[in-house]
């Protein structure tokens, strides 16, 4: 996978008063670059519509959070919590979350392209209808998660607890998915949603089992 880190800047601006920041950034359209944000906390605050590029989040709380249609270009968030927070209809590229909690965030409609998603808690999260193309995950728990109607190229998972995922009519073609914890995922009747995935003997016994098939090992 061509996957591509986030470029920053070797010396950031650090950020003391975000809110206002971004209210004016709105105002005026424009975007938020070179920035440096760390030990944030923010609930329930209106985020939408920005355009971020190069900008990191360092050890930020923001729960609850309304990121609607914000852009996230070479965006790193470090150590954050997000979770609860709305990023419908955002557009993520060249990103990084690195041990980040975003409990049942809101990602339907987005669109990610070349970002790295590790050691994070993404259980029950919304991605749902949206577009990911060389984006990887790593080390992390989805648990119960939603990717339905999703379009993946390059996608991987690797390590990562996928048990109770909802992957209904989302192809897996060329996913790799021995690594990962796969029970109980929610598939369309036939699971044709796995055709062409790749997986390890005893999850292939496992997944016959759900259509009928007996397998000896």
């Amino acid at each position: 996978m061509a996957q591509s880190e986030p470029i920053h800047t070797k010396f950031p601006q650090p950020v003391d008063d975000f809110p206002a920041l971004a209210r004016r950034a709105r105002e005026e359209d424009e975007e938020l670059s070179g920035l440096l944000i760390r030990d944030l906390q923010l609930e329930r605050e209106d985020l939408s519509g920005l355009v971020l590029q190069d900008v990191v989040f360092d050890h930020c709380r923001l729960p609850d959070c309304d990121w609607f249609g914000t852009s996230f270009s070479d965006v790193t968030f470090h150590t954050c919590d997000l979770s609860g927070g709305n990023f419908e209809n955002s557009y993520w590229l060249r990103f990084a979350c690195h041990e980040t909690k975003a409990l049942g965030v809101r990602l339907q409609n987005c669109r990610m392209r070349r970002g790295l998603l590790e050691q994070g808690r993404f259980s029950a999260a919304n991605w749902n209808q949206s577009r990911l193309r060389e984006v990887r995950f790593s080390s992390s728990a989805l648990t119960g998660s939603f990717f339905s109607r999703c379009t993946f190229t390059g996608v991987e998972f690797q390590q990562c607890d996928l048990n109770q995922v909802n992957f209904f009519h989302t192809p897996l073609e060329h996913v790799d998915l021995t690594t990962c914890t796969i029970d109980a995922l929610v598939l369309s009747e036939h699971c044709d949603e796995l055709k062409g995935a790749v997986v390890d003997l005893y999850q292939a016994a496992e997944l016959s089992r759900r259509m009928g098939l007996v397998v000896k090992l």
